[in-house]
């Protein structure tokens, strides 16, 4: 073999361990030594979270509506021809109603359903917050604040990370999985994105273990199953299995051979429980990647799996035109997607051991701009699952007036509940201990409340 044939032989083997969807982190070694000292759990304790990232800014103020008489009208005369007719509005029974009379948007129906069944709560005007802030301490520039708000970018970046003001060096996501590796028998899964990279689950040395939404990725050129590409796969295990003279050969052959192994192991599980879950919508990719989440999910006995973190995305939220066209077609796929994972965690019994949550770069303004609304702040946000104590709103509905106390330029909302919160509560449940939650999330203390209360124990 020349050099030239060399080069692009190693070429060729660097696209496996990309399609291997391999997650080593910064020391592969003692990733593995890890994995061996540890002493397997038996499975009995599981519990996972899944980010279900809303790409662009979703509109929860056209999700859930107040419905009284004089803060529906706020909100009409806010949204004009944006806003959700009242015939359009499905009735929200709260348990304390202390929020007044609400109402959800039909077309996200199986989410209502949900609600309804106690298995999903809304989380009220929730945000990137460095501490509790008001109209008039943003208006008067009295209170440090987020980096760059309203922008995209920056704020996928705040509400992934929540580090403070600026960009950090790692996603809470991340900062969590590395405590929440401990002790699991592939402690690579512990992390698992159907949807890229993102901040979320990223760190120094750390990266979530890739998959699509059609399950593992593959082999280029490396099909074992392939007449065309069985030869050169089997010659390319033959020349990983030599043993290597340089130290950067042998370490690269070992990644690679690990990479085979992770991928084969993974889809002999992978094909053996695809077909006790029902299929996924068509034409839906959210519920394509949750479909995917819940098959590892069915599989986290055979994998030695305690706790996991998933990430999957659904993108189009940014609607700056033909809103009125977009918004129920989002809802209803992101309402349908959501309904079809927990009915297929209903199905293979992980119910009470998963919990889905959502999260947006930020809210939308109440103002239109003609066709669509603009980039906000507050939001609300929805968690469900069966350990959720569901069937009621968390923290306070804002006025929806433009001019009103919970307004500012433009009409942005400002959040009254901050995102560290909610991720704080969110890591209570996976069992993140009490000292480590405030070194995952340093804002929380400038909070008097770190847990929203909405889980059932």
């Amino acid at each position: 073999m020349n050099k030239n044939e060399r080069r692009r032989f190693l070429k060729l083997g660097a696209k496996t361990m990309t399609g291997a969807g391999l997650a080593l982190g910064a020391n592969p070694m003692w990733t593995l030594a890890q994995a061996a000292e540890s002493n397997f759990y038996d499975g009995a304790d599981y519990r996972a979270l899944v980010c279900v990232y809303l790409d662009g800014g979703s509109d929860g103020f056209n999700l859930m509506v107040p419905m009284g008489t004089a803060e529906y009208n706020e909100y009409r005369q806010s949204r004009q021809e944006l806003a959700i007719g009242r015939d359009r509005l499905l009735n929200l029974s709260t348990v304390s109603g202390s929020n007044g009379q609400l109402g959800f948007n039909s077309s996200a129906e199986p989410l209502y359903n949900l609600y309804q069944e106690n298995r999903l709560a809304m989380i009220s005007n929730v945000g990137n917050l460095i501490v509790p802030t008001t109209a008039g301490e943003y208006e008067d520039k009295a209170v440090p604040l987020p980096a760059q708000l309203f922008s995209h970018s920056d704020q996928e970046i705040q509400w992934q990370q929540l580090q403070g003001r600026g960009r950090g060096e790692q996603g809470w996501g991340a900062a969590a999985a590395k405590h929440l590796a401990t002790y699991q028998e592939r402690d690579y899964l512990t992390s698992v994105s159907l949807a890229g990279s993102n901040y979320w689950q990223t760190g120094s040395g750390q990266r979530p273990f890739a998959m699509k939404e059609t399950g593992l990725l593959e082999f280029a050129g490396l099909n074992p199953h392939n007449e065309w590409e069985q030869p050169r796969a089997e010659a390319y295990r033959r020349v990983m299995k030599l043993q290597q003279e340089h130290l950067f050969a042998s370490a690269y052959a070992d990644v690679q051979n690990r990479a085979l192994r992770i991928t084969a192991e993974l889809g002999a599980v992978l094909h053996t429980n695809g077909a006790i879950i029902t299929e996924p919508p068509a034409e839906n990719s959210l519920a394509a990647q949750l479909n995917q989440v819940a098959q590892l999910i069915a599989a986290r006995g055979q994998l030695g799996m305690r706790r996991q973190i998933f990430y999957v995305r659904m993108k189009g939220f940014d609607v700056h035109d033909h809103q009125l066209q977009k918004e129920p077609w989002l809802f209803s796929e992101l309402a349908n997607a959501m309904a079809y994972f927990q009915e297929s965690l209903d199905q293979i019994g992980e119910a009470d051991n998963v919990t889905t949550f959502t999260a947006s770069d930020f809210g939308r303004s109440l103002t239109g701009n003609g066709d669509g609304t603009d980039h906000g702040w507050g939001n609300h946000m929805m968690v469900m699952g069966s350990a959720v104590k569901g069937g009621d709103v968390y923290g306070t509905m804002p006025r929806m007036g433009v001019d009103g106390p919970d307004a500012i330029q433009n009409g942005r909302v400002v959040p009254t509940l901050s995102s560290a919160q909610y991720a704080a509560t969110l890591l209570r449940w996976m069992g993140l201990p009490e000292d480590e939650l405030h070194v995952v999330l340093p804002t929380l203390a400038n909070f008097q409340t770190s847990d929203l209360g909405f889980f059932n124990s």
